[in-house]
């Protein structure tokens, strides 16, 4: 991959190239006009500014993937994870499942992987327990279409839905910090026990994190159950609308009554 001292000595040759083209032009069009003489021709000085062609056509290089990733936009990382090649799970992936919703949300969900249903149509939570997990947001009168974002640590769906192992969390987890910094959520909402381990820097059980504000990097964090669970433990229902609850009053929005 090209160095950033290689990309603006490539930019510097074409934009010399395309003055020199435009210079050849001009002369040969006053030449045809009657305006000089072919032995007084002068090359025009007055050409335009070609550098944003040339950056369009020698645009700068993405950080490799596995490099800081610091400095990236939003698109710039989800190029990087589309092509990540970091840890095993690439080589299973249908997709990569980057995330999606709106920028500065009120809360940014995060997971632990992508299902099957992720992993087909590269977006995250649409399955059964995505469909619980919208109705968990509209119980508290928000929407991923409206203040609302939704990620997961790995991008990758793990073989047969298991535990993203350590080593393929670690790959990953640049990933969703950068995510988090470039999203600026009011709060975060960690469902399940794998988010709520890479976020924390823990090993307690959700039952121990849950129902309490933690932070990370200054953003208020709760941990609760992840649909998936709840679905298969309903006991788990109550203590989950419970965290609703206590997320709606800090971001001071009016718990809608309870269907």
């Amino acid at each position: 991959m090209s160095t950033k001292e290689d990309i603006a000595i490539q930019r510097q040759a074409l934009n010399r190239t395309f003055d020199d083209l435009w210079g050849c032009f001009d002369m040969a069009e006053r030449v045809l006009n009657g305006e000089v003489l072919p032995d007084r021709l002068i090359p025009n000085a007055g050409s335009p500014d070609f550098s944003p062609l040339t950056e369009l056509l020698i645009p700068e290089p993405l950080p490799p993937a596995g490099s800081e990733i610091d400095g990236c936009s939003m698109e710039q990382l989800k190029k990087l994870v589309s092509s990540c090649t970091k840890c095993g799970l690439c080589a299973t992936r249908k997709n990569t499942v980057f995330g999606e919703g709106v920028m500065m949300p009120k809360v940014m969900v995060i997971g632990e992987g992508p299902g099957a249903d992720e992993d087909a149509t590269g977006r995250p939570f649409v399955g059964r327990a995505g469909q619980y997990l919208d109705k968990w947001l509209a119980s508290i009168g928000l929407s991923r279409d409206r203040d609302a974002y939704i990620a997961n640590i790995v991008k990758c769906r793990p073989p047969q839905n298991r535990d993203p192992a350590p080593d393929e969390m670690a790959a990953c987890i640049a990933y969703i910090k950068r995510q988090i910094l470039l999203v600026k959520p009011q709060s975060l909402l960690c469902i399940g026990r794998i988010a709520a381990h890479a976020m924390l820097d823990t090993t307690d059980g959700v039952g121990k994190l849950r129902g309490r504000f933690f932070k990370y990097d200054s953003i208020p964090l709760l941990v609760t159950y992840h649909p998936a669970g709840v679905l298969r433990n309903p006991e788990y229902r109550r203590p989950v609308w419970d965290d609703m609850q206590k997320l709606a009053r800090f971001l001071n929005i009016p718990i809608p009554g309870r269907s």
